[in-house]
């Protein structure tokens, strides 16, 4: 199943050829990266206009209980906006960075074509993207 605005960026267009494959795999960590990157938008008084995101880790901070409310956080959400992926576990992975010591892995199950895989994707530190 592909959410709206997959169907419009694999559209067919006779005059470009061959519809791109679509990997599930994929679509299903953009959706993670992009509810990790957009941020909830609270008007005043604390009135919520937008649910979809999540708060900037930066601001939770820095130790394990801090990381593990974040990732319950987190979980809540790739449930709610990601419903193509089941079975949604966390797991926080040590790096052996000092500036960087634990990295999230996301993990769970996709179907497709009636057949279940193992998803894993580790969200990248935005030092990491290009």
């Amino acid at each position: 199943m592909q959410f709206l605005m997959e169907r419009l960026v694999n559209r067919t267009d006779p005059d470009m050829g061959l519809e791109p494959p679509f990997d599930l795999a994929t679509a299903v960590a953009w959706q993670i990266q992009r509810i990790v990157e957009c941020r909830p938008f609270t008007g005043g008084r604390d009135m919520r206009a937008c649910d979809f995101g999540m708060p900037n880790i930066v601001d939770s901070g820095s130790g394990m209980n801090d990381h593990e409310r974040y990732g319950a956080r987190l979980a809540e959400a790739i449930a709610r906006y990601e419903p193509r992926l089941h079975d949604t576990r966390l797991e926080w992975v040590s790096t052996g960075q000092p500036l960087r010591p634990r990295t999230l892995v996301v993990h769970g199950r996709l179907l497709q074509d009636d057949q279940p895989s193992v998803f894993r994707f580790e969200l990248p530190c935005p030092d990491d993207v290009a």
